[in-house]
């Protein structure tokens, strides 16, 4: 990336997406659900053999069989079905698999293999195969599999009844005037969330199996005349590469697919709230959703973007703004005060007026460590008791939190250890990290405190503007699924500065961002208001 193109953007005529070209993405790419393996070869007694070593039968003891016979063109049949306790629905297998099949075989007429499926079964999803791998992928996956006497196939029959969590409230994403569902831990559950709002038959979820022992469901959701398709490519080329025994979270997915590792600086965005995930659906983003997971990843996203809380859509323009203003303020003390008041104080004292500086002094007066070291001990001292009142259980942690920091505050000023001003530092630098919308944000901040504590204490200012220089060449050059991470200011696009610290009111929204190319760029009309028009 040339220089310019941190300050220069200007959108291609045809539609074209920032991606290394060093990986082009993979056109021909189909994604599997399953491995095929070796397929049925009719013979009932040697297929069971075959399917019950695949199964590991003797090793499982959630593995259960029912043999049974059925009528078939006058004669009996032997027939045996697979299933694992507690993914398949027992109720349903015997009043809609066996009972038609062991009775209702009896009653009707049934001449060929084909009218098991068409006359016997009424489940909705019944389907034909004759390879051992992919029954075996579905049992795993709460389906009951039925081996028939003198057929080349099985039938899988989709039972699951998995115990699972119900649709509950947003945890760490809750709002006043928005709705209050959750994701759950079941993808199916989660992407009916996503449809229910987004009703329009050009939402796809187009599912992956990921982990070569786990197989965990992974789905890619997106509009397709929205989304730029090269953005779908790519996000579908990195998750099918995957090369991993399991990932059973979005929090794994998300290191396996994003670009830079050791950048502090989150790459994609995570949410637990639907109407959030459907936003970004309709403004051209990718929402992958992965099964065991109640939090799904938006990609692409930006730094302003992490900025932003779910709150926002619900707020008048006025508040936006203000709010919006007072956490880039909150994430700015939290990243550099304490590193400011030690470089103030070692290098910078002519900075302070002379009132302020002798009482800065005389609260010194008595401490027996340089400021430095009583600033790391404050710092790890809050890190300590925040780390413990997330592990304590949820009715003690705040108040191991509140009450640890007051006690230990108080006792420190008291012993002399630290200053009362800079028990002040460090609390206000702890509040802004709180009120960072995004957690990974403010832990990045939270890091990223204790290195500009120690540039100021080598440097003073000097030292501190190093740090900063390399930290925006290290965050300007992140891209979020080949968008930089500081459009639309570096590079410059349509809107610059204004609009990622300002936003316009809703009805004057009308264009989706440029950068993630949509193809469908209006959100709404040019004159959104209609009742406005002949005013």
């Amino acid at each position: 990336m040339k220089l310019r193109d941190f300050f220069l953007y200007a959108p291609k005529a045809e539609p074209e997406f920032m991606l290394d070209e060093e990986s082009p993405p993979d056109k021909d790419y189909s994604p599997q659900l399953s491995e095929g393996g070796p397929e049925l070869s009719g013979n009932y007694k040697k297929d069971r053999a075959i399917l019950e070593q695949e199964l590991a039968s003797e090793e499982n003891g959630d593995l259960k069989s029912r043999e049974f016979t059925l009528r078939l063109a006058g004669r009996d049949v032997r027939c045996i079905m697979y299933f694992f306790d507690g993914l398949a629905d027992k109720e349903g297998m015997n009043d809609f698999i066996l009972r038609p099949l062991m009775e209702g075989s009896r009653r009707t007429e049934i001449r060929s293999y084909s009218d098991i499926m068409n006359v016997l079964l009424v489940q909705s999803e019944v389907k034909e195969t004759n390879t051992i791998g992919t029954l075996a992928f579905d049992i795993n996956f709460g389906s009951a599999i039925l081996l028939i006497e003198g057929y080349g196939k099985a039938i899988s029959i989709d039972v699951k009844a998995w115990v699972h969590r119900a649709v509950g409230e947003p945890i760490t994403e809750r709002v006043l005037r928005g709705p209050n569902d959750a994701f759950s831990e079941q993808i199916r559950e989660n992407t009916a969330l996503i449809r229910h709002l987004v009703r329009n038959k050009s939402l796809i979820s187009k599912e992956l199996a990921v982990g070569t022992i786990s197989q965990t469901p992974v789905s890619i959701m997106y509009i397709k005349n929205v989304v730029s398709p090269q953005l779908v490519r790519e996000v579908e080329r990195r998750i099918s590469s995957i090369n991993a025994d399991y990932i059973f979270s979005s929090a794994e997915l998300e290191q396996y697919i994003e670009e830079k590792s050791l950048i502090t600086l989150p790459q994609f965005m995570t949410t637990e709230r639907p109407d959030r995930a459907a936003r970004a659906l309709l403004s051209g983003r990718v929402v992958v959703l992965v099964d065991g997971s109640p939090f799904v990843l938006i990609m692409p996203t930006t730094v302003f973007e992490l900025n932003e809380s779910a709150e926002d859509h619900f707020l008048r323009t006025p508040y936006i703004n203000m709010v919006r203003l007072v956490r880039l303020v909150a994430f700015l003390f939290s990243l550099l005060l304490p590193g400011l008041y030690v470089a103030i104080v070692g290098f910078h004292t002519e900075m302070v007026p002379t009132d302020m500086l002798m009482s800065i002094v005389a609260a010194r007066d008595k401490v027996p460590f340089p400021t430095v070291v009583e600033i790391i001990i404050m710092e790890l001292a809050l890190e300590i008791i925040r780390e413990a009142g997330v592990r304590v259980p949820a009715p003690s942690g705040t108040t191991l939190s509140i009450v640890g920091a007051l006690i230990l505050g108080q006792a420190a000023v008291s012993a002399n250890i630290v200053s009362p001003v800079l028990i002040i530092i460090v609390s206000i630098a702890a509040i802004g990290s709180f009120a960072t919308p995004n957690y990974y944000l403010g832990l990045s901040a939270r890091l990223l405190r204790f290195v500009y504590i120690f540039l100021g204490a080598a440097a003073g200012f000097v030292g501190i503007m190093a740090g900063l220089f390399i930290n925006a060449v290290l965050w300007i050059s992140t891209r979020s699924m080949g968008v930089p991470m500081f459009v639309p200011v570096a590079p410059l696009s349509r809107g610059g500065v204004p609009k990622a610290l300002i936003s316009p009111p809703i009805w004057k929204q009308e264009l989706r961002d440029d950068y993630v190319n949509p193809q469908r760029k209006p959100m709404q009309g040019f004159i959104s208001r209609g009742w406005k028009r002949h005013e």
